[in-house]
């Protein structure tokens, strides 16, 4: 059950490691298309949710060990 409450903490924006990691997300996929066009058209959407699924763990474990 505390795992649905960290989450909860995070998705009401009780962090800032959250918004933080999708600015740089969001930052790096804009990076990655201007670098590489072909690459980002093919794989940008399993990168960009592989990165959202890093940040989400990241910032549950940090808000766990509270």
């Amino acid at each position: 059950m505390s795992f649905l409450r960290t989450l909860r903490m995070l998705v009401l924006g009780e962090t800032w490691v959250l918004p933080l990691g999708v600015l740089v997300v969001v930052l790096a996929g804009l990076g990655l298309r201007a670098l590489d066009a072909a690459l980002w058209r093919e794989a940008g959407g399993p990168l960009l949710l592989a990165a959202v699924v890093v940040v989400l763990l990241a910032g549950v474990a940090r808000t766990s060990r509270r």
